[in-house]
């Protein structure tokens, strides 16, 4: 590799490591509805995938990191270097048959790259977000002889995958690959009952601390055929296993007072620190079918199912249901090699998606659906794609007092393609 190179691979490393320290610690949601499991689940996805309704077991790209199967690795070119990150931004408003809320933050969403170990297997790292949690829910009463109370519920963290995947290209048409993600990161819950009115009644405040590290496996197949026409057809397989991430709790439940705006401790009802257990992320599996044109289309669509009736989390189940989740999406290009008319260049891409997810409250099932547009915008003298991509969704009802989330997500992201493997003759 050339010094520029080199250069490069200092700079990003250096840009890894900061945004690595970024993304553990920034709070990136808020959703009353990332009080169970292990927070909101984020789609493993970047800005092309999300663009795309989700999709991904069955794409395939020399010019980007589809991150929904390891096995669309074997796409790199042999001699490419990739490099790909993307900024999200969120808007949500929540809504409930009394109040209505809204919330705007922005967070680093992925950090990826691969690259060719030699002609048959290829590879890729990366940093990107697992689950979020964020949440601050107050419910109000009155109690006869007591006066106004409050339980509060609030929430914050989330777990964070550093994955290592490789793709092996058995024949000429047929891939497979794996993925393992080291999941790391924190989650805090917290509860109080607070008496405002009463003068015999202290506030209560429990606090749990749950600390998780671990690895999860997933893998992932590709069958690509060239039919008439120039039509090229893939069809995609992904399998996780049934994984144990370890992690320890920290429980603390004390009584206070609150005066002029401060806390005072009174007692401590129970403190039970470093307590070993295990969260069991259920096994899960998906299929893809996508059809391409090369430089003129693209169309996929995505099945994938989760047994969340096994999750376990310190040997509770939180009575998840199993989810599925059907995602399609379409990318169309009017004209590839037009270099006087920029907008024919673009990438123009459509999808949609319907998350059967495994939350049911109240006899009521919290369904999703949302649509997604976005681009592709290539820059030519630096090899670089910048995509844009806007979801909009809602999940949840009103119904049974529940809330209702309608969601606004924007992803800046780039895909930087360089040619770094090439051995270069002198005369």
């Amino acid at each position: 590799m050339s010094k520029t190179c080199c250069t490069f691979c200092l700079s990003f490393f250096i840009l890894f490591i900061v945004l690595s320290s970024s993304l553990s610690a920034q709070t990136t949601i808020s959703s009353p509805y990332s009080r169970y499991g292990i927070g909101d689940l984020t789609p493993i996805s970047n800005a092309w995938n999300l663009s795309m309704g989700e999709s991904g077991i069955a794409l395939r790209s020399p010019t980007h990191i589809n991150l929904v199967n390891p096995a669309s690795f074997t796409a790199f070119d042999s001699t490419s270097f990739i490099f790909e990150g993307g900024v999200i931004i969120n808007s949500v408003q929540l809504r409930s048959t009394l109040q209505y809320a809204s919330r705007t933050y922005a967070s680093v969403g992925y950090l990826t790259f691969g690259f060719p170990v030699t002609k048959w297997w290829k590879t890729s790292l990366g940093l990107l977000p697992f689950s979020n949690v964020g949440y601050n829910v107050i419910a109000d009463t009155t109690m006869p002889g007591i006066g106004h109370s409050a339980r509060i519920y609030s929430g914050s963290g989330g777990i964070n995958s550093f994955y290592w995947g490789n793709a092996f290209r058995l024949f000429k048409n047929l891939s497979i690959g794996f993925k393992a993600s080291y999941l790391f990161g924190t989650i805090t819950r917290e509860a109080s009952s607070t008496y405002p009115d009463s003068l015999y009644y202290l506030n209560l405040r429990e606090t749990n601390n749950i600390t998780l590290s671990g690895i999860y496996l997933d893998y992932g197949i590709q069958y690509t055929a060239r039919l008439k026409n120039d039509l090229v057809m893939t069809v995609g397989g992904i399998f996780g296993t049934n994984s144990i991430i370890h992690g320890k709790t920290d429980y603390l439940a004390l009584t206070y007072f609150e005066s002029s705006g401060t806390e005072y401790p009174k007692d401590t009802i129970a403190n039970e620190a470093g307590v070993r257990g295990s969260v069991t992320i259920p096994m899960m599996f998906g299929a893809g079918i996508a059809f391409e044109k090369t430089d003129k289309w693209l169309a996929s669509i995505d099945y994938k199912w989760q047994n969340w009736k096994n999750y376990r989390s310190f040997d509770q189940n939180d009575s998840l249901i199993n989810s599925y989740k059907i995602s399609a999406g379409v990318e169309l290009i009017p004209d590839a090699n037009n270099y006087t008319n920029y907008l024919k260049r673009l990438r123009y891409r459509f999808g949609f998606l319907y998350n059967h997810s495994y939350l049911q409250l109240r006899g009521k099932h919290l369904d999703e659906y949302a649509v997604s547009l976005g681009f592709g915008l290539p820059i030519r003298s630096l090899k670089t794609v910048i995509n844009l991509s806007g979801q909009v969704g809602t999940r949840g009802t009103t119904q049974s007092n529940l809330i209702k989330e309608t969601y606004f997500k924007f992803v800046l992201g780039f895909s930087i393609y360089e040619r770094w493997f090439i051995k270069r003759k002198y005369f």
